[in-house]
């Protein structure tokens, strides 16, 4: 782990994107209609605690090794990057398979939850393989779509976190619960990934997201910082 001493100048630089943000995230779904509540507003002065204590979304689990399944990582079959961080049971602390349970990183509001969501169909992915090639491969919408069934938090203070890819969300789940830290809010499938449709049960995990007002936390930033900075995310609070 590194020291906070060399992380804390990338938190503040993370911080001062979620403070010029809007503090309000929005996306639109092809497969859901969710009902969203707006994050609650950013304060002028940005508290960095909000970057620390939450837990990894699988009991166990790890920041994978691979830079590729980490936030800014090409993502070529829709020619963009990725916004979270994907846990795999190849490269990861714990076993990861269809069914594990996915955990709230931390207290906060549920936003949304797809119980209602419809697998992707064939005509849906040729769809947005077209739009792709058109240069739309970071509308919002497309975006969503290979997110696939989601559930999100909003942890105040303009964060939130997505859990996407998942095969179902817990029964009890519903927008505007309020969840703790560890309760279980969905479990891992495959989701809006085209091999959900091409080779299914090849691409099981959950994909990870913390939003930062507009943005996704790390964006633009080199592996080693991006790298860094999640460290920190993980750390509990109670670590000086």
């Amino acid at each position: 782990m590194r020291r906070i001493s060399r992380v804390l100048p990338l938190l503040i630089a993370s911080a001062a994107l979620f403070a010029a943000a809007c503090g309000a995230v929005s996306g639109s779904s092809s497969t859901a209609t969710p009902t969203t509540v707006p994050p609650t507003p950013t304060p002028e002065t940005p508290d960095l605690t909000v970057f620390r204590g939450f837990i990894y979304p699988v009991k166990g689990g790890c920041l994978p090794d691979s830079d590729k399944l980490m936030p800014n990582a090409p993502r070529e079959y829709r020619g963009g990057v990725h916004e979270g961080i994907d846990f795999y049971n190849y490269d990861n602390c714990t076993k990861i398979g269809k069914g594990t349970a996915i955990v709230a990183a931390k207290d906060g509001v549920v936003t949304r939850a797809d119980h209602d969501y419809h697998a992707l169909t064939q005509a849906e992915l040729s769809a947005a393989e077209k739009r792709i090639s058109e240069g739309q491969a970071n509308d919002p919408d497309i975006l969503d779509l290979f997110r696939g069934r989601q559930v999100w938090i909003d942890h105040g203070k303009g964060i939130v976190t997505r859990y996407a890819h998942t095969s179902d969300v817990a029964a009890n789940i519903r927008v505007g619960d309020t969840v703790k830290q560890g309760d279980v809010i969905a479990f891992v499938g495959d989701s809006g990934t085209p091999e959900s449709i091409t080779n299914p049960g090849t691409e099981e995990h959950p994909h990870f997201e913390l939003r930062t007002g507009d943005t996704f936390l790390g964006k633009g930033l080199p592996p080693a910082e991006v790298r860094a900075i999640y460290e920190q995310l993980f750390t509990p609070l109670s670590t000086p």
